[in-house]
């Protein structure tokens, strides 16, 4: 081989060998599959054929028995002169025929024999009937001298040509599908002078037959057709199986290139994030070493602890909007509608965002058009989406910059409702075309926080679109590089009426009642929590016990007198025996007073799905960690 020369590439030649396995092993799946189906069919073609031979002979054999038996009981109650004596209408008048037709009646009766009949030949060589074992009034009944129907006419003729005929076949007749079994009668001498006949009713064996064989041909034709179609679909897709499995290399090329993409973001999103938390971690540490070292100075001791506390908040706030998005995803985030005021929801969001923007010096400017003061909404959810696309704002906006809110409800296509429009603006630095079409996208941000100085993990903006979307609502962008950005959201929202707010403000209000000398049950099974717990509720001159776990919780609650305990802080997820089921054993005590006992949740678990759940398993009301004493108290007043 000259220097020059490169060799074949592997990786060519281990397609094509890949490629070849692969047509052959098709082209051996179909092959065999049709001859599954050929052999399936075929083997239920044959098994419904036996069934109806199967059938007919068992109902032929069995018939041709009673048939034997009933000719016993009726040849020795005939004589010659029966046959020769009785011909025509006017022999019915004898006592000899009106006690044998009483007679073969009654025979008939007794068995499933649907008609019994003597026969000869007449005059004019045509079989006729003589005695009819029928009810003398029923329509079909023979008379003497009756010609026989031709469809049993060939069974009589060869009994009287002396031969005992049994039908191997249902005769098909106008009265319905029978057997037919002929005896000869003969006399002394041994020529043939008459017939006994009978028939058997075989209309349920027809059915089942006709029924077999139905399913028999049907099964032929679906074999037949399923063996063209398999037959054409094989030879398809061995013509296409290179074509296709170009493609599913061009697929599964695309799958690699986008679980490499997925895990790219997510690698960056974990660097990020780990950065965005390491910040205000580093930052509580440090803090917390300077206080430390200045526990005799109150006044720098209290600001090193407010911000340790906001660097807290930080935190928490991180690891809420990774785990919101992660429930958005997985589909367990269920929206709960209720009647809010649309004014007082924009403007508590903005009371909340008013900090922010006084200590950056930004001018915010507000502009409302609401035409209808109360609609439904799930207010937590609503809060989330204009909290996020103001804070957005205000992260990316300078120092003395401009943010302007507009708020205005346009007409819907359906009555009773609205369109809620919000808009949020910016003179900030604005973002460019290409990171636009990737702004809503998980884990993406055009900037680390250690290039644009602005703090967050980029999930902010995909929580918004997704919530968004799960109102049936659209959000649009609008934004240029150094110019600043226009978020804009559209929400389709039941109107609502002023009545229809008022019981759930009625229900919020605290009652106010001093909490101190209360006594307070804690299930709580982390030492640090519940130290925590108790050291703010003593605060409060509240008395706190604490139960390591659920069952310690029921055995303390159960050895207490009645009203010892004045409420029960629950934690969720303890050992042995959870939050929930503690709860639900509770409820169920026989002592009613202990049964009724308020349970408030006090967990980590803090959406709004988990408050739901706590209500249902019998809890009073829900309190999220990390404890906020000023929602906690107003909590403990309401049950207490």
């Amino acid at each position: 081989m000259r220097m020059d020369e490169q060799p074949q590439p592997l990786e060519k030649e281990t397609a094509e060998i890949n490629g070849s396995k692969t047509h052959r092993l098709r082209a051996v799946i179909v092959f065999l599959f049709l001859l599954t189906v050929f052999l399936v069919s075929a083997y239920t073609f044959i098994l419904q054929r036996n069934y109806s031979e199967n059938t007919l002979e068992s109902a032929v054999e069995w018939n041709t028995q009673c048939a034997d038996a009933i000719h016993k009981l009726v040849l020795h109650k005939l004589t010659e002169e029966d046959y020769k004596n009785i011909s025509t209408i006017a022999d019915m008048q004898s006592e000899r025929y009106q006690r044998l037709q009483k007679e073969l009646c009654e025979l008939r009766k007794l068995n499933p024999t649907r008609y019994l009949y003597t026969a000869k030949m007449g005059a004019d060589g045509r079989p006729i009937y003589l005695i009819d074992g029928l009810d003398l009034d029923a329509k079909d009944f023979a008379y003497p001298g009756t010609y026989i129907e031709k469809e049993v006419v060939p069974y009589i003729e060869a009994a009287l040509a002396g031969e005992t005929v049994y039908s191997q076949e249902i005769v098909d007749t106008t009265w319905g599908h029978i057997f037919t079994a002929c005896y000869p009668v003969r006399e002394d001498t041994g020529e043939v002078i008459g017939a006994i006949c009978m028939e058997m009713d075989m209309e349920h064996t027809y059915k089942l037959v006709k029924q077999s064989n139905r399913v028999a041909v049907k099964m032929a034709m679906v074999a037949a057709i399923v063996l063209v179609l398999f037959a054409l679909g094989a030879y398809y897709l061995i013509q296409k199986n290179r074509t296709k499995s170009e493609e599913q290399q061009e697929q599964l090329q695309k799958a690699v290139e986008a679980a490499d993409a997925a895990n790219e973001a997510k690698s960056v999103f974990l660097f990020n994030v780990s950065h965005d938390i390491r910040t205000p971690m580093n930052a509580i540490i440090g803090y917390a070493e300077l206080a430390d070292r200045n526990l005799d100075k109150k006044e720098l001791l209290r600001s090193y602890l407010e911000k340790i506390g906001i660097c807290g908040q930080k935190m928490l706030s991180i690891l809420d909007n990774v785990l919101e998005l992660s429930r958005i995803e997985t589909g367990n985030v269920v929206l709960e509608e209720s009647a809010a005021e649309a004014e007082s929801v924009l403007d508590d969001c903005l009371h909340m965002v008013s900090a922010e923007i006084e200590k950056k010096h930004q001018t915010l400017t507000i502009s409302k058009d609401i035409i209808y003061p109360y609609i439904y909404m799930d207010i937590s959810r609503f809060t989330e989406i204009i909290l996020n696309l103001i804070s957005n704002a205000i992260k990316y906006t300078g120092e003395g910059g401009t943010i302007r809110c507009s708020v205005r409800q346009l007409p819907a296509q359906k009555d009773g409702r609205c369109i809620q429009e919000l808009s949020v603006s910016d003179n900030g630095i604005g973002m460019s075309e290409e990171f636009q079409k990737h702004i809503f996208e998980s884990f993406t941000r055009e900037r680390s926080s250690t290039v644009s100085g602005v703090e967050g993990t980029g999930l902010g903006m995909g929580i918004v679109k997704k919530l968004v979307e799960m109102m049936h609502g659209e959000i649009k962008i609008h934004s240029r590089v150094g110019e600043g950005s226009t978020f804009t959201i559209r929400i389709p929202c039941r109107i609502a009426a002023f009545e229809d707010t008022q019981t759930k403000r009625a229900q919020v209000h605290p009652n106010g009642k001093p909490l101190a000398g209360k006594r307070i049950l804690l299930a709580e099974d982390n030492d640090l929590n519940a130290e925590i717990a108790i050291a703010l509720l003593e605060e409060e001159g509240l008395l706190v016990e604490r139960a390591a776990d659920g069952v310690k919780c029921m055995e303390m609650l159960e050895k207490a007198p009645a009203h010892f305990y004045d409420l029960i802080l629950m934690d969720i997820q303890m050992p042995i025996l959870g939050g929930y089921d503690t709860t639900r054993k509770i409820r169920r005590m026989a002592d009613a007073e202990k049964a009724a006992i308020p349970i408030i949740a006090m967990t980590a678990n803090a959406f709004a799905e988990d408050k739901q759940r706590a209500l249902a398993a019998g809890m009073n009301d829900h309190v999220a960690k990390p404890i906020d004493m000023n929602k906690l108290i107003p909590t403990l007043q309401k049950y207490i």
